[in-house]
Parts: C-alpha cells; structure tokens; sequence
C-alpha cells in the first residue's frame, strides 16, 4: 500500500465516522404529532395557534374529538375547528 493510498483510506474511514451523528428525534405522522400538541394544552392549560387555511386561531383546547376541536379564548367561548383543515399547530 503506497502512502498516497494509505492517506486516502485514514481520510475516509475519518469521515464515515464524523458523518454518523446521532440520530434525530423520530417525528410520528401528522395527525399523531397534533394530537399530542392538543391533548398538552386541554391538560396543562396553555394556549396554542392553529393554524387553518392561511388564518390563525390562538386559544386553550376544551375538547377534542374525533373530528373536531373546540378551543376558547378571551374573545370567544367556543371555537369548532375541524381536525381535517388544520395546516398547523404551534405550541409548547
């Protein structure tokens, strides 16, 4: 083995192993994700954003169901949001 070659191999056996980070966090499908996002705010009580066909909606969850979500907050009551039309939660 010549040392150019000798060189080659250090160089890539380096970088197979500086590219083996660890592995990100595993993201569940969309639906799962919010779900767990809702169900944190109806138990802790803590306002989330919903967002719906380019609009924003921010409130507490007060139910969930199987199609629907009614939230509240300080302008409204209740809030009916259909799961199928949400395009994003943000939250803690």
């Amino acid at each position: 083995m010549t040392r150019s070659s000798l060189f080659l191999l250090l160089t890539m056996t380096a970088m197979t192993a500086t590219a083996q980070d660890p592995a990100p966090a595993q993201a569940d499908t969309f639906e799962r994700e919010a779900l767990k996002v809702l169900k944190a705010s109806h138990a802790q009580k803590k306002g989330i954003v919903i967002h719906v066909g380019g609009q924003t909606i921010t409130g507490i969850v007060k139910a969930i169901g199987p199609d629907a979500v009614v939230m509240g907050n300080r302008e409204h009551a209740q809030i009916i949001v259909r799961r199928e039309r949400i395009d994003a939660i943000e939250g803690d």
